[in-house]
């Protein structure tokens, strides 16, 4: 007879288990049935929660920063926005981005650095004279403006206006953790002297004059920068990306985001980081769109109008200069509050990534509740 066939063997069974699953945690290894639970969810496990950080809030930080944390003490003057879902040992705004508002003082230059992770600047204020040099690129931005700084290229930032600059930093750190892959270094030299900060060796507007003419590009552009991680193209004019966004609002749009267009690199046509996906979307006066979720997480900025997001059934409001937060697979819908202003929002998300290792999913509503599945087809 087997000896699950005797039910007074039941203790002597499971204290036989309960010393097997101790030895094999000495051996650090365990039984996957114990875990099974964990490791095979019906839906993704997300830790991080929807969240606004109204800059309403981190205003008078901002300006407060500016003036008692000297360059001395921080290298780069940011507020890491900190997702409350998350471990305050974790500088995650969601599982694969770190955001911050950065503010930079009149006459500060901050030295030239390299990393791993890829990272991008969205500008919300100042005078026109603050900038970022990437790769000799001197990109003077306005509001509105984007600048990046692809995985392995050297750039540092500075402000020769009169006025403070502060901007949006989201970077992939996190990712970068994960894999074990976060490098920095920062002993920047050109001609063997170590230097604080890059030489212009592109032409002022450089980006804008040799990419910013849709299907147009001189046959001498660069085709890579740095370690070609990225787009070849660093910066784009917030006015042309407006304009682009104008030019489209008589389409229908796309139902679930709006008048939406994407960030592209101008060699493939695909993401301009390999990490990140970059769009800017207007939602039209009263605009409300359909709901969806998907398997990768965003970071929205707020650069025109107000409104909310409503993620899982709760409204989200938010405002010019807002941070918010859709974390992975939480269906979301976006709303103009105003009848009569457009709305317009910059999102950030880590769908390349995603998509590339063949995890990514959607799942939408349209106006009747019903369901559909895009993207690889996951059984409920």
């Amino acid at each position: 007879m087997n000896v699950q066939d005797k039910p007074e063997d039941g203790a002597a069974i499971e204290a036989e288990r309960t010393k097997m699953y101790a030895k094999l945690r000495e051996l650090n290894a365990y039984g996957f049935w114990t875990v099974q639970g964990e490791m095979e969810p019906p839906e993704p496990k997300v830790k991080e929660l929807a969240h606004v950080w109204r800059w309403s809030d981190f205003a008078p930080f901002v300006e407060q920063a500016s003036r008692i944390v000297p360059h001395e003490l921080a290298d780069r003057r940011g507020i890491v926005l900190h997702n409350p879902g998350l471990d305050m040992q974790r500088p995650s705004t969601t599982n694969t981005q770190y955001v911050a508002y950065s503010v930079y003082v009149p006459g500060e230059i901050f030295s030239a650095h390299i990393h791993s992770p890829a990272a991008s600047r969205m500008l919300l204020k100042s005078d026109g004279k603050g900038y970022t040099t990437v790769e000799g690129e001197k990109a003077y931005l306005e509001r509105g403006d984007l600048i990046t700084t692809p995985s392995g290229t050297w750039h540092d930032h500075g402000n020769e206006g009169d006025e403070p600059m502060v901007w949006v930093d989201m970077l992939d750190i996190p990712v970068a953790a994960f894999f074990n892959a976060g490098k920095f270094g920062f002993n920047y030299t050109e001609n063997g002297v170590q230097i604080p900060s890059q030489s212009a060796t592109r032409s002022q507007m450089y980006s804008r004059r040799f990419y910013g003419t849709g299907g147009v590009r001189p046959r001498f552009a660069e085709a890579r920068i740095g370690n070609d991680n990225g787009s070849p193209q660093l910066h784009w004019k917030y006015a042309d990306v407006r304009a682009a966004l104008n030019a489209l609002r008589d389409e229908s749009g796309d139902p679930y985001d709006g008048c939406i267009v994407d960030y592209v690199n101008v060699m493939d046509g695909g993401p301009i980081q390999k990490t990140q996906n970059f769009s800017m979307q207007l939602l039209r006066p009263g605009e409300h769109t359909l709901s969806h979720r998907h398997t990768s997480s965003s970071v929205y900025v707020v650069l025109e109008g107000s409104g909310s997001t409503i993620i899982e059934g709760e409204e989200h409001k938010w405002e010019e200069n807002d941070i918010f937060c859709v974390p992975t697979f939480k269906w979301h819908e976006h709303v103009n509050a105003s009848s009569t202003q457009d709305a317009v929002i910059y999102c950030v998300s880590d769908a390349p990534a995603v998509q590339k290792l063949g995890l990514y999913w959607e799942e939408r509503k349209d106006r009747k509740g019903t369901i559909t599945t895009h993207g690889a087809t996951i059984p409920s």
